[in-house]
């Protein structure tokens, strides 16, 4: 059995033609155009019931995505391989006055030849060794390895053993929905068919980890992705006594200078290093132009992990935020004193003290005067929701605020939370015969060479739908969710289902640069001839039996 390179080539520019771009219906066309391809082998003709649409979970644009189950008939063999990969893309504004091309990669390819590049860019444009445009290389070149896999094992089931499941899901580039709801679709597929899952594996892009990089890399386990969040509470004042307020913009910039890309807040485990915390969103909230000074600022950050716990995420930013807090006020009453004496007036300490609060003790302290404080809350969400928001950060900060206002207190205040989404770590360590397997696998397929080498690594570094194969411990899942509002409501993890799986996971996906970027590129040679012997490779070693 050997895949078909030129195919999966074929396959990825007919994939990469359908714009499905995150937050839109279109990403559903991928699905479809999925099916049609696999409705036409055989296979899915004598067992149709094998391939069928996932409608996402609480979905309003009613997006779904695509699954399969191939049986091998070779012998009785209930080892089962997941595969994922998703279809849906990031935007295409960044492409500019060549947006309309952004998934023709040929005429791409003509039209970015015309403009000033990065010489890098322009000689991999030149080198006859790259495709361009959106989602070639993120994801949909990865995709397209999964697709020609069940092509070649819908040829001749008779000698394949094992089984294989499939999920191509929408929404990874958002909020995972399309996994999230496929996850359920997996516990009931395991046990409808007494299958026994080996591992995930998903085939999302892999790029260099540092500016000179040379290695392509085989990945066991996947980094975590917390969102960090802080509701603000400064002190209003008109801009004409400034020292008579507290700006809630100058705690936030604190924080964020603090926070943001700071290394020592990176996850360090099994000799991997997490990229450190980067802001994705600051702003402030009042609603209108005024002379008055801001009251509240909301930033969030991306944090990721390798082993901490959001228990663990808390402490020590609640640390963090202290520190901003304290350093905010030494240096407002040093700027105050500095004014009083030029203006030679009376001078005392300002009023401000650091306080710094989690949103579960937020919650314990409402609680005691609103005892139907949950309820109230759901019902909020419920309603923010009917309202047609469905930002489920901009929910969770509204239900903060509303808490916030509910405990009454004015005094200036941070409150740190956590934002949806939430994707856990997962470290493969060998702890189970199959993690043992996959280890010997990727170190078996891992090539010392002169150019290029092939490397096996800890931690899929980019957040992928791997995440949602395992959990970590009860007490540290409880923490999130008592620090998530509108967990359970306006954001649904099927944590009973995720626990079930359990699975080691593995990311063995195409190799390009600048995902995300007008440049994005896929190199060919690798992607479409080297990589899909490697899934290949991986996949059957994983479903060998006992008896061979």
């Amino acid at each position: 059995m050997k895949l078909s390179g030129d195919r999966i080539k074929e396959l990825t520019l007919d994939l990469v033609r359908i714009r499905s771009v995150v937050g839109t219906k279109e990403e559903s066309d991928v699905s479809m155009r999925i099916h049609e391809i696999l409705s036409h082998l055989p296979y899915y003709k004598a067992n149709p019931e094998h391939l069928f649409y996932v409608d996402n979970v609480n979905d309003p644009l009613g997006r779904k995505s695509l699954m399969a189950i191939l049986k091998g008939q070779k012998e009785s063999n209930n080892k089962a391989c997941v595969l994922i990969g998703h279809i849906d893309t990031v935007g295409t504004s960044d492409y500019g006055a060549l947006e309309e091309y952004a998934t023709d990669p040929h005429v791409l390819i003509e039209r970015l030849s015309e403009l000033n590049l990065p010489a890098h860019v322009r000689e991999d444009l030149t080198s006859g060794n790259y495709l361009f445009g959106r989602g070639v290389l993120d994801m949909k070149s990865g995709v397209s390895v999964i697709i020609n896999l069940l092509e070649k094992a819908a040829e001749d089931p008779e000698n394949f053993s094992g089984n294989l499941v499939v999920a191509f899901v929408t929404d990874e580039e958002g909020n995972s929905k399309g996994m999230l709801s496929c996850v359920p679709e997996l516990v009931r597929i395991k046990k409808q068919h007494s299958f026994n899952y080996q591992i995930a594996l998903d085939t999302d892009y892999t790029s260099i980890r540092t500016l000179l990089d040379p290695n392509r890399y085989l990945y066991a386990g996947t980094v975590g992705k917390l969102m960090p969040s802080f509701l603000v509470v400064g002190k209003e004042t008109h801009v004409g006594d400034p020292f008579g307020g507290l700006d809630s913009n100058e705690l936030a910039a604190k924080l964020v200078e603090k926070i943001n890309l700071s290394v020592d807040l990176s996850d360090e485990y099994m000799g991997e290093t997490t990229v450190p915390p980067v802001t994705l969103r600051l702003k402030d909230l009042k609603p209108e132009y005024s002379v008055q000074t801001n009251r509240e600022t909301s930033v969030y950050f991306n944090f990721s992990t390798h082993i901490s716990t959001p228990d663990v995420v808390l402490k020590k930013l609640k640390k963090v935020a202290e520190e901003s807090f304290e350093e905010v006020i030494r240096k407002l009453n040093l700027e105050y004193l500095t004014f009083t004496k030029k203006m030679n007036l009376p001078h005392k300490q300002l009023p401000w003290r650091s306080s710094v609060y989690t949103y579960d003790e937020v919650y314990d302290a409402v609680l005691k005067t609103e005892p139907m404080l949950k309820s109230l809350l759901d019902d909020e969400a419920r309603k923010i929701m009917k309202s047609g928001v469905t930002d489920e950060r901009e929910i969770s900060l509204h239900l903060v605020r509303k808490l916030h206002t509910l405990w009454g207190e004015k005094d200036p205040m941070m409150i740190l939370y956590f934002s949806p989404p939430y994707y856990p770590h997962m470290a493969v360590t060998g702890k189970t015969p199959e993690e043992v397997r996959l280890l010997k696998i990727l170190d078996d397929l891992a090539v010392e060479r002169d150019v290029h080498p092939i490397k096996a690594r800890k931690f899929y570094p980019y957040i992928s739908d791997l995440s949602y194969f395992s959990l970590p411990e009860e007490e540290s899942v409880e923490s999130l969710k008592r620090n998530m509002p509108g967990f359970g409501t306006a954001y649904i993890l099927p944590l009973e289902e995720i626990r079930e799986l359990d699975l080691p996971v593995t990311n063995i996906g195409p190799y390009g640069f600048d995902a995300h970027q007008y440049t994005e590129r896929i190199e060919v040679d690798y992607s479409f001839y080297t990589l899909p012997d490697l899934v290949l490779k991986t996949v059957l070693g994983m479903l060998r039996s006992e008896q061979q």
